[in-house]
């Protein structure tokens, strides 16, 4: 039934009930017009007029969810046509009661009770000009189906409130949860935003405390043999001290660093670490690790930049890739070492612009970053539907330990 409002996904109880009313329509007009063209003298305009009748009806079902506003012209255009036929054949007027409903459910209260009682009117006149049986029957029948039909229409306009009501207010729940998702991403991400401000105090409070503090005192010692007197023996002792400082403040700087190792790498190799790192991978896509027997001991940012590569690359491989397949690949020499990670996954256009936003897009960045920090070159051989690797070659000749 065409509606006046905007459609709202009805309940099953709701739907029942629309779908039961469109099939007590099919079946009155289909009863009135096998009767009233057994009863006609011209059956054939009669028949006509009621699969008329009918493609209108259906072409309101249509109409329905294209333009509901529609609908109050379709019902008033039904309406007079079942009067037309009710004027031609007796047989169709308890088409009414399926009117009935239409009405109540299409029409503002007021309007659907006088549509009612107009309908009632009709069916009441055509029984009694038909003049045949008794007349307290042909009068109460009608009268009674339309009562029967507010009270059903009734309940069915409560169910459908009620139905309303619940999806406001399921509504209102999503956006409610939508408010602490949001709420809770904002205290995550300030969390996070608080850990690195502290880290990067604590890693100032190690920097001055250490290093800047050894730099010092070798610029102090450095300024005391300049402008002292050109005896040996000081100049021996100034150097001496200044060796000194020198190497208290490499250690103090490898202490740092040492507290910045991930702990993949504190307990085995890079290669050990990979292996791992491999076999925490959960998910279709089968791994493998190849590593080149020439790769010896590296330096500790030179691993740490590649295992953390690695795990962009394979985290990009499981979220995106959708690969059957993956090799992760170390190798090099006494001057080199190269890291490939390689899929045989759906690929992609390395040329397209990679727009960082919440499902992504940061991965490739931040390898490169890594890279470059080490003097190295990243590269990206990638085509759709041709899988990707992952390309990084980091030269050990300038890299600190």
């Amino acid at each position: 039934m065409p509606a006046a409002t905007a459609p709202i996904a009805p309940s099953p109880v709701l739907r029942t009930l629309q779908l039961a009313v469109h099939g007590l329509f099919a079946l009155l007009l289909a009863v009135g017009t096998v009767r009233g063209a057994q009863e006609s003298s011209h059956p054939i305009p009669l028949v006509l007029g009621c699969l008329a009748l009918g493609a209108w009806y259906a072409i309101g079902l249509v109409a329905e969810k294209r333009r509901p506003s529609s609908g109050v012209v379709w019902f008033a255009a039904l309406f007079v046509g079942w009067i037309a036929l009710v004027a031609v054949s007796v047989e169709l007027s308890w088409v009414a009661f399926a009117l009935f409903f239409i009405a109540l459910h299409l029409l503002r209260v007021p309007v659907a009770l006088a549509v009612i009682g107009l309908a009632t009117l009709v069916v009441v006149t055509a029984q009694l000009a038909r003049g045949d049986g008794p007349v307290v029957p042909r009068i109460l029948g009608p009268c009674i189906g339309a009562l029967v039909a507010i009270g059903i229409a009734s309940i069915y306009r409560q169910l459908r409130t009620e139905s309303e009501q619940r999806r406001q207010l399921n509504a209102e729940l999503l956006a409610a949860q939508g408010d602490l998702i949001a709420t809770h991403d904002a205290l995550a991400g300030a969390q996070r935003e608080a850990g690195v401000l502290q880290e990067r105090a604590r890693l100032a409070r190690e920097v001055h405390d250490t290093r800047a503090q050894s730099f010092s005192s070798i610029v102090l010692l450095s300024r005391a043999g300049l402008t002292g007197t050109a005896d040996e023996s000081q100049l021996r002792d100034v150097l001496t001290r200044i060796e000194q400082a020198a190497a208290d403040g490499l250690t103090d700087a490898r202490s740092v660093v040492h507290a910045l190792t991930p702990t993949e790498l504190e307990r085995a190799p890079l290669s050990a670490a990979l292996q791992r790192l491999i076999d925490r991978q959960s998910g279709p896509t089968r791994l493998e690790l190849v590593v080149d027997d020439q790769v010896g001991s590296l330096p500790t940012t030179v691993e740490v930049a590649l295992l953390r590569i690695a795990q962009g690359a394979l985290a990009n491989v499981r979220q995106h890739a959708d690969a059957c397949r993956a090799v992760v690949t170390l190798g090099g020499d006494a001057h080199v070492v190269r890291l490939d990670v390689r899929d045989d996954g759906r690929g992609f256009d390395p040329s397209a612009p990679i727009v960082p936003s919440q499902s992504g897009g940061y991965g490739l960045n931040a390898m490169r970053a890594r890279t470059e920090e080490t003097g190295g070159r990243f590269a990206v051989e990638s085509a759709p539907g041709e899988g990707t690797t992952v390309q990084v070659e980091i030269p050990l000749n300038g890299a600190r330990s």
